[in-house]
């Protein structure tokens, strides 16, 4: 049984025990050289995205079950279809369960969880570019998104783009505030968060700021009939 926290302590001694440093293994996978210590001394990003555990894993020379915390493996969700028809049962349908979290207080997204989806993964693999397990589902609350979102909708974001990666609509921490925002990049270190309701206006902040949760996908409509 391992939590987040510590995945992250394993790593860090793994890291370690081979001689290696933070900034070499972190440039090894790709990434600016801070990136491994920033998330193993500050929990940003959340967890590692598939790619990112891969290549680690590869270096260490180390399995990559070892990395994998208790809620990534229990997002799996094997379904039993109930028929006898071999045929039927050699599919090996799997659902994947997307935890539906809302934010408290203080901005923390992953101690207050109201509800779980499960989706047919084949269904719905177009959705997904990477990693289906790091699907996460947020309730919009405001209309500072229509019409493009409906106030009531449920979002379904990535939490595998926790960086810029264009513009586009973005879950942020802004303080202890969660929104839903389009966001654009104004300059090296600076963003411009902007709603798509023109009555409200655009929100300027420094990447020092602003922390990015996950990249928005798909909207299920939160509108009755």
């Amino acid at each position: 049984m391992a939590d987040i926290e510590t995945i992250r302590k394993r790593l860090e001694k793994y890291i370690l025990e081979n001689n290696h440093t933070f900034r070499e293994i972190s440039l090894k996978i790709g990434r600016k050289d801070s990136y491994i210590q920033q998330y193993i001394k500050y929990g940003f990003p959340k967890r590692l995205n598939e790619m990112d555990r891969k290549k680690i894993c590869q270096l260490l020379n180390i399995k990559e079950e070892l990395l994998l915390d208790d809620e990534l493996i229990n997002s799996r969700l094997p379904l039993t279809t109930g028929y006898e028809d071999e045929e039927i049962q050699s599919s090996k349908t799997e659902f994947i369960r997307i935890n539906i979290n809302q934010p408290d207080s203080e901005g923390n997204l992953d101690k207050n969880i109201i509800g779980r989806m499960s989706l047919n993964y084949i269904e719905f693999s177009n959705w997904i570019s990477g990693n289906p397990f790091n699907l996460r589902i947020i309730r919009l609350d405001g209309d500072y998104m229509e019409p493009t979102l409906s106030n009531g909708s449920l979002i379904i974001y990535d939490m595998d783009k926790s960086e810029y990666s264009g513009d586009g609509i973005y879950v942020i921490r802004l303080g202890t505030t969660i929104q839903i925002k389009r966001l654009q990049k104004t300059s090296a270190k600076t963003y411009a968060l902007k709603s798509d309701n023109p009555r409200y206006q655009d929100i300027n902040c420094t990447s020092n700021e602003l922390e990015i949760i996950g990249r928005a996908i798909y909207q299920l409509s939160g509108r009755p009939l």
